[in-house]
């Protein structure tokens, strides 16, 4: 698996009760970064985890944690990142 760094776009979310002229000033996209171990890229998104075990260990079956799919439109750039 490739090691990589990806950034992307979230949705963002105000708080209470607020006059429209400002919300569409100030509301904009969230860029995310996260890192991860990209485990999977098929139908329209992309699953990087974090943390990995057993991967060194014979005949232990390898095992992943922190997972997090990413949809592929929301993905702005991912760098493979070197060992």
């Amino acid at each position: 698996m490739k090691l990589v760094l990806v950034e992307w776009v979230d949705s963002y979310s105000g708080r209470g009760w607020r006059k429209l002229s400002e919300l569409v000033e100030d509301c904009e996209p969230l860029l995310c970064q996260s890192v991860g171990w990209l485990a999977s890229e098929k139908n329209g998104h992309k699953v990087i985890v974090p943390h990995l075990s057993g991967e060194r260990n014979d005949n232990v079956a390898v095992y992943g944690s922190g997972e997090i799919t990413i949809p592929a439109k929301a993905i702005v750039k991912m760098t493979i990142l070197k060992k």
